[in-house]
């Protein structure tokens, strides 16, 4: 995090929170000027620390309350092209390579258990590119990060 001071940190930490926030909060809140905070803000959005602003989404809301982590094996000659058919699949919320007997985990949001088994299906008659998937159903939620 090179670069960035308290103030960076703190404006950081008050976005995560709410993203929302103006320019005014933000200043009064860090002890800044309007101007100095959007003047901080656009240096990190240049520098690409901040890559965008969000909202949070009640996923069960949307009918989605499913939740589910697939462990992958992949040829790693295969890794980059799954990652890329992944990232088309509405149901494919994060991508993440790891360590492990299995190289990749997927998170994954479905209706229900048979929508879940109908995307699994979909996913391996169509990319042929997994040697082995591990499915494992999240139970209950204690914290998700933005």
């Amino acid at each position: 995090m090179g670069g960035l001071d308290s103030i960076d940190l703190k404006l950081l930490k008050l976005l995560n929170e709410d993203s929302r926030k103006t320019l005014k909060e933000l200043g009064r809140e860090v002890g800044l000027s309007i101007s100095a905070v959007r003047k901080r803000l656009v240096k990190l959005e240049k520098s690409r620390v901040i890559k965008g602003y969000t909202v949070e989404v009640d996923h069960r809301k949307l009918g989605l309350g499913l939740t589910a982590f697939l462990r992958l094996e992949v040829d790693p000659k295969d890794l980059q092209n799954l990652t890329q058919r992944l990232s088309h699949y509405r149901e494919v919320c994060e991508v993440h390579r790891i360590t492990g007997n299995h190289n990749l985990l997927v998170k994954v949001r479905a209706r229900d258990v048979p929508s879940l088994n109908k995307f699994l299906e979909k996913l391996t008659d169509s990319s042929g590119l997994m040697r082995e998937i591990e499915t494992l159903v999240a139970i209950e939620s204690f914290k998700e990060t933005r």
